[in-house]
C-alpha cells in the first residue's frame, strides 16, 4: 500500500519543518522528519496496526497513529497522524498531522470534505 497527504497535510508538516529547525536546529528537524516518514511508512505497511485507532468521533472513518509508536524513545515524539483509507487497495490518506495538544475536530472538517471532493472527482 501506499500513503499520501492531503494539502492540510502538507501544510501541517511544513509547519512542523520549520518549527522544529528554528526551535531545535537542523539535526533534529531532519531526525523528526524522518520519523514521521517512519511513522507514514509504517501506516503504509498496515494501516490498522494495533497501535492506531478508529477515530469515528472526528468523522466517519477516520483513524489516528501517535507517532510516539515509530519511535524508539516514548517522549521523542509529540504529534498525531490522522488519516483514512481509500480504494481496493486501502491505500493511506493523511488527513492532518497534528500536535497532540491540538483538538482535531476542527482541524479535520476540511480537510476530510476535501479528499472527499477529490475522490469523486477523478
Amino acid at each position: 500500500m501506499v500513503w499520501r497527504l492531503t494539502k492540510e497535510a502538507e501544510r501541517d508538516l511544513t509547519e512542523i519543518a520549520r518549527y522544529t529547525l528554528g526551535a531545535f536546529g537542523a539535526e533534529q528537524a531532519m531526525r523528526y522528519a524522518s520519523l514521521i516518514e517512519k511513522g507514514l511508512d509504517m501506516l503504509a505497511e498496515a494501516p490498522l496496526r494495533p497501535s492506531s485507532r478508529a477515530r469515528d468521533e472526528l468523522a466517519p472513518a477516520v483513524r489516528s497513529m501517535h507517532l510516539s509508536h515509530a519511535a524508539k524513545n516514548r517522549h521523542a515524539a509529540s504529534h498525531i497522524i490522522y488519516y483514512h483509507l481509500v480504494g481496493d487497495a486501502h491505500d493511506v490518506v493523511v488527513l492532518r498531522v497534528l500536535h497532540e495538544r491540538m483538538e482535531p475536530r476542527t482541524r479535520l472538517v476540511d480537510a476530510v470534505r476535501r479528499d472527499a471532493k477529490q475522490e469523486r472527482d477523478k
